[in-house]
């Protein structure tokens, strides 16, 4: 499967445009189908997009299982490293949040 983000949500600028995209992308993600998200056209996006798109996958599967499904492509430096920082930012928290 390919999601083409420019084609489905031409401003990748809002939590409610990576809502588009999580819903498309959480039903493959959650059976382990490889996805590719492709991001021709788009040149930086919001953390409010990158939460709402995929940091949200992690409520419903593993980090993992993210890594292992979705592969991002035609992407920026900016928004391979957003995506990178948010997931971090995650997984290093959810760890605190459960000792907590």
């Amino acid at each position: 499967m390919v999601v083409k983000v420019s084609e489905l949500t031409p401003a990748a600028s809002s939590y409610e445009d990576g809502d588009v995209i999580f819903r498309l992308l959480i039903e493959p993600v959650q059976k382990g189908e490889k996805v590719i998200v492709d991001f021709t056209g788009i040149t930086s996006v919001p953390s409010a997009f990158v939460n709402g798109a995929f940091v949200r996958l992690l409520e419903h599967v593993s980090f993992d299982q993210v890594r292992r499904t979705l592969n991002f492509v035609q992407s920026t430096r900016q928004i391979n490293d957003l995506i990178r920082s948010r997931f971090e930012f995650v997984a290093e928290h959810r760890n605190s949040w459960s000792q907590g």
